[in-house]
């Protein structure tokens, strides 16, 4: 998947120390071995990974092909091994040696951003762990300080963030429009993720309201009962609403990575079209969310 993104022009990868059980990292060393130079990679630090038993490579990979039949098993087992991992690392001396152990795992001498991993302003505001981290700053094993939080830990009644982390990486939608209500961020370079969280719950609501769909389908002019069209108007959207930022997408199916590329360039959609499909986005989903509430009340 990396070998086949590179070549279809992706050249920013995420990564964490926490990813794969701590093993995405080394997944992507391999990878970089060659072309570090044709790349960005960010990855965080503030989440440790399973340690022992539960972080085993051997055991985790025969997990998963025991699993891999039973997907809701493989996804109940995933859930599982993250409640194990470690969160707010923040100290001075867990940042450094998780730097470190990025860097070797990464094969590579710097990182070109590095992100607090599900930190709290307050965190990212410690200067003890902010001193050690502008040090590596000036050593050139970081080029660029950041944050990656829930948007919920970014809001400005949570303190103020540190002009020395000039990255924000934070979930943003069409459903959940998170970016338009980030305050002092003009400086910096902000990168979302989440884009196709609605994907599945959009889907199920317009099959609850065919009238209201095609209507819809009529004044975008594409159909939205296809899954394909609505994933392409949820990319559409995070491409437009961060413009001179980094939209994140994941993925383990080689059609939809190359099918997103190609929307990329396609660009099919013009404002007024995704103006009208973010208010279709508020309508069924705020339908279905209402629907739900009212079950809830009655149960």
């Amino acid at each position: 998947m990396l070998e086949r993104a590179f070549a279809l022009g992706i050249t920013h990868f995420d990564v964490a120390r926490a990813y794969g059980f701590g093993r995405a990292e080394g997944i992507l060393g391999k990878f970089l071995r060659g072309r570090r130079d044709q790349v960005t990679v960010a990855t965080k630090l503030g989440l440790q990974p399973p340690v022992g038993l539960a972080g085993n490579a051997w055991i985790i990979n025969a997990a998963k092909r025991l699993l891999s039949p039973f997907p809701a098993l493989l996804q109940l087992a995933k859930r599982g091994g993250s409640a194990m991992e470690k969160s707010g690392m923040f100290s001075p001396e867990a940042a450094i040696q998780s730097l470190q152990t990025s860097l070797r795992e990464l094969g590579t001498d710097y990182v070109d951003i590095l992100l607090l991993h599900e930190a709290r302003l307050t965190d990212a505001a410690n200067e003890d762990l902010l001193d050690a981290l502008q040090k590596e700053v000036s050593k050139g094993s970081i080029r660029h300080l950041g944050i990656a939080s829930d948007f919920s830990k970014l809001q400005p009644d949570s303190g103020r963030l540190p002009a020395a982390y000039d990255t924000m990486q934070f979930n943003d939608n069409a459903w959940r429009r998170n970016l338009p209500k980030l305050a002092n961020h003009d400086s910096r370079l902000l990168i979302t993720h989440s884009i196709f969280e609605p994907a599945a719950q959009l889907r199920a609501a317009i099959k609850m309201h065919p009238q209201l769909a095609a209507e819809s389908s009529r004044r975008i002019g594409a159909d939205l009962a296809d899954p394909d069209v609505t994933a392409a108007l949820l990319l559409q959207y995070a491409l437009r609403s961060n413009p001179r930022g980094v939209v994140l997408f994941s993925s383990t199916n080689p059609r939809h990575l190359a099918a997103n590329v190609k929307e990329v360039h396609a660009q099919r959609f013009d404002d007024s079209q995704l103006g009208y499909f973010v208010d279709v986005v508020d309508q069924v989903l705020g339908l279905q969310d209402a629907a739900r509430a009212r079950a809830e009340g009655v149960a």
